[in-house]
This record gives structure tokens, C-alpha cells and sequence, in this order.
């Protein structure tokens, strides 16, 4: 897809990974991501992973004891400790290779927008060709993938999976999901990049943002719109509440 139709940055928005965090970087000044300041409010997706991770650990740790016993092998410490020891990694790796998956479908997704032509492997085939088909059925012209914005305003960056051109001529934020569901932070996130997008390229902040969700196991995407006002009033309020747990709350 053609990137030229997209106006020239008003800034150069630099990036870099340091102890798994992402980094934002304009005129020598350091932002936080999107993400991170949403890891402030975690709410519902917070309880909803600890009980997750709960439920993983200990099925990991119920299958691999009712195989040592089905095997008429005793219960000692010397066995139990390394089953413990996986079951508490557990959450961890399945988190991990669910990320590593929907990592490949964004790269799946970001070569196609590049005008390349993509080679999913087969777990991530599914994802890819939800993605295929939710296009054919919206009839986008997506103009660029992967792009990296910053709000000097407001102090954040973010990389924003794609940008479209409505037919009102007007530009369109999208976001890629492999969750399982949608989760309410999406569009506070999406709203996040939106500004970002405006302040990075110097236009009007766009009147529609997308949050796309694709299936990783079969045909199955979904496509909600973000109430981009109301949904940015709500992300300016945890960019605030952010900053004020960073310092202040207290009398020196």
C-alpha cells in the first residue's frame, strides 16, 4: 500500500525496547507507551488475568500429579518441587506464546499492507486469513501499516497497526486484536493513538478510529467503532492519573 498519501510528519517520533518496556522518543525527550499508562487502571482485564493464571497454574499442576499417580509413583517433595516450579511459569508461557503468535499475524498483516506477499506458518494462517477476509468484505484502502506516533501534548507514544483513507477523504485508525474478546481499554487505547496521529502528522484528529478483533483458531473477525470524544476524554484522565503516581502524592 501506498504511504505517500500520508502528510509529512511534523516530528521525528524515535523507538526503542529497554527491559521490555517500549520507549518514545521526540527532541531528546523520553515518553512512556500507550500501554504502559493503561497498566495504571487495570481494572477488570487485571482481576480477569489473575484468575486466569490461577486456573493455568493449577491445571498444569493437577495434570501432571494425577499423571504421577496414575503411573503409582509416590507424592515426595523431590516431586512435587519441579511440578510447582513449571506450574508457576505456566501463565507466563502461555501468555508468551499466545503474544508470540498475534505478534506474527501483525507481521503477517504489516507485509501484505507493504505491498510483500506474506508466508503465515501455519498457526498463523488462521489469523491472516481472517484478516483477508474482513478486508474483502470492508473494501479499505489501507494507505499505511505499522506507524509510530507520539503526543508531545500529552506526553505518550505508540505504534499504531494501520492507518485507511475514508471516502469523506478523512483518515481512519486501525487497530489489530488476537484477543478472545474485546476488552473495554481498546478504544481508550485507540483513542490514545488517534491523537497521537494528529499531533505527529499535523492534522485534524480523525473521526473514526476501528478496533478489528481476528480469530486465531478459525474464521472468525469482528470490527467495533470507537467513540473517539468520549473514549479520549476517558484516556486523558488516565494519562493524568498516571502522571500523578509518578510523584507528587505525597508532601517531601
Amino acid at each position: 500500500m501506498d504511504t505517500a498519501t500520508l502528510p509529512k510528519p511534523v516530528y521525528a517520533v524515535g523507538y526503542r525496547d529497554y527491559r521490555r518496556q517500549h520507549l518514545y522518543t521526540v527532541n531528546g525527550i523520553e515518553y512512556p507507551s500507550v500501554t504502559k499508562i493503561l497498566n495504571i487502571i487495570g481494572g477488570g482485564k487485571t482481576n480477569a488475568l489473575v484468575i486466569w493464571a490461577r486456573r493455568a497454574a493449577l491445571k498444569l499442576a493437577e495434570s501432571e500429579l494425577v499423571a504421577e499417580l496414575t503411573q503409582g509413583r509416590a507424592i515426595t517433595a523431590e516431586v512435587l518441587g519441579p511440578i510447582l516450579a513449571r506450574a508457576d511459569r505456566q501463565p507466563d508461557k502461555i501468555k508468551d506464546d499466545a503474544a508470540d503468535i498475534g505478534g506474527r499475524v501483525h507481521a503477517a498483516i504489516d507485509d501484505y499492507i507493504a505491498g510483500k506477499t506474506p508466508k503465515p506458518e501455519p498457526d498463523v494462517k488462521p489469523g491472516f486469513d481472517n484478516f483477508m477476509a474482513w478486508l474483502s468484505q470492508e473494501s479499505l484502502e489501507i494507505i499505511a501499516g505499522d506507524t509510530v506516533v507520539a503526543s508531545v501534548q500529552h506526553g505518550y507514544g505508540g505504534r499504531l497497526d494501520a492507518i485507511a483513507r475514508a471516502k469523506s477523504g478523512g483518515f481512519i485508525i486501525l487497530d489489530w486484536k488476537t484477543s478472545n474478546a474485546m476488552r473495554e481499554e481498546y478504544p481508550l487505547q485507540v483513542s490514545a493513538y488517534a491523537q497521537a496521529f494528529s499531533e505527529t502528522y499535523g492534522v485534524p484528529l480523525p473521526d473514526s478510529a476501528w478496533v478489528i478483533r481476528f480469530g486465531k483458531t478459525g474464521p472468525d473477525f469482528e470490527t467495533k467503532k470507537v467513540n473517539i470524544p468520549v473514549a479520549l476524554e476517558g484516556w486523558l484522565a488516565a494519562v493524568k492519573l498516571y502522571n500523578a503516581m509518578r510523584g507528587g502524592l505525597w508532601i517531601a
